[in-house]
């Protein structure tokens, strides 16, 4: 049995915040939560074969009930499933909640709703699967945007509908009290993920999500950071460092350059750009900047993944709204906003606001080293003054500059030092 947290608890580690335990039982925790993952990971595949695709709605792990929820449609099918080797040592983890849709129901409206926004011209609204509603779930930005024609298109399909408190907070822009100083500095600064950068066409902040490298050629490096932080107006956009809690009434000359943006993703989708290290003073890393703890300054990039499971941990490091967790609410999210049409989006509830665009998404997988943590991708929008985001992965970034013709980033890596 997990423990759960009490009144007296310490929380210092962000997995402690976000269960609500105290520090000691995060270990515990997440070493559960590991288990539930693997047993998921099993799970998935076999619920999606021809004899079980029409019976079962999906699942998603449920780390305080200790379980993974099968939504089900068929009941007669549980004893079926429970009698297969691979699933019968695990049958007390396993929790069966009645459902209406089944995968591939889910699976064909998801594929209608889509379809729909397009010819039905929604906009500012995101699309996704949500295996904890058994359902396709629309996020509306705000209810003044007509979307009366879709509407009345997706009736049939009974989707699951929220409205957003109010539409995406603009992008953070930054007007300096003088032009930026480009002479040499002193001091190298090591730059950490999540951190601030600053355009000086345009004064848009964004965060730094990840340092990136080529694998055969160590110079130069590069920062993955949010596509929309480009200036399309100007053919060169110049980025600058920003640490957390920067004093924005103070002029910026001492602000240290870090090197042109090379290249962004075309209609954003995946929403991200490359940003060339060309200043002197700019040190890499493969950490990420948590230092409103002081007991958890910086964690420690050990790997990249994709996320697979719905209600597991995710965590964000940005430059506005610093590390914030929350949970998986959909892995094929699509976001319509304005001309742009961005999918396959990481869907989360966490906490986000303007300026953390680009920051880098993570999860904990190492019980016994939580200042490790594996890559996940980019945050790129939020959604308001509520717990909604999205983020890009790190497999649609990498594999869009390997298709994008130009040669020195095609076979860009994560960068992890020398390794």
């Amino acid at each position: 049995m997990l423990q759960s947290y009490s009144v007296y608890a310490s929380q210092n580690h962000p997995l402690a915040v976000l269960w609500n335990i105290d520090d000691e039982y995060v270990p515990e925790w997440l070493e559960f939560e590991r288990n539930l993952i693997d047993l998921d990971d099993t799970l998935r595949p076999i619920l999606e074969e021809e004899s079980f695709i029409s019976s079962f709605g999906g699942t998603y792990i449920n780390i305080f009930d200790g379980t993974i929820t099968v939504n089900t449609v068929d009941f007669s099918k549980v004893d079926e499933l429970l009698t297969l080797p691979e699933i019968n040592p695990y049958n007390n983890s396993l929790h069966f909640k009645q459902a209406n849709n089944s995968l591939s129901q889910l699976k064909n409206n998801f594929v209608e709703l889509s379809f729909l926004s397009k010819i039905k011209h929604a906009n500012m609204v995101y699309i996704l699967t949500d295996m904890e509603y058994n359902n396709i779930v629309l996020y509306f930005f705000n209810r003044s945007v007509n979307n009366t024609d879709f509407l009345n298109a997706v009736e049939p399909f009974h989707p699951t509908i929220f409205y957003l408190d109010e539409e995406k907070t603009p992008q953070t822009i930054i007007r300096p009290r003088r032009d930026v100083d480009n002479s040499k500095r002193e001091i190298r600064t090591k730059l950490l993920d999540g951190e601030g950068l600053y355009n000086t066409v345009n004064g848009y902040l964004c965060s730094a999500g990840f340092w990136a490298m080529s694998r055969d050629e160590p110079m130069p490096l590069y920062i993955i950071t949010a596509g929309h932080c480009f200036d399309q107006t100007n053919h060169r956009n110049d980025f600058y460092y920003v640490p957390w809690n920067w004093d924005w009434n103070t002029t910026t000359s001492n602000l240290t350059y870090i090197g042109p943006m090379i290249f962004h993703s075309e209609n954003a989708n995946p929403d991200f750009s490359v940003i060339q290290v060309d200043g002197e003073d700019i040190f890499p890393s493969f950490a990420i900047r948590n230092t409103d703890n002081d007991q958890y300054k910086e964690f420690i990039i050990t790997n990249d993944a994709p996320v697979s499971n719905q209600g597991v941990h995710i965590c964000k490091s940005a430059y506005t709204t610093h590390f914030t967790c929350g949970f998986v609410k959909g892995l094929n999210g699509i976001l319509i906003q304005e001309e742009s049409f961005r999918t396959d989006l990481i869907i989360t509830d966490w906490y986000s606001g303007s300026g953390d665009s680009g920051g880098p998404v993570m999860s904990f997988v190492s019980p016994q080293n939580l200042n490790s943590v594996v890559l996940h991708g980019i945050h790129v929008v939020g959604g308001g003054d509520i717990g909604f985001a999205a983020a890009n992965s790190i497999e649609t970034i990498f594999n869009e500059l390997e298709e994008s013709g130009i040669r020195r980033l095609q076979d860009l890596v994560l960068y992890l030092g020398n390794s």
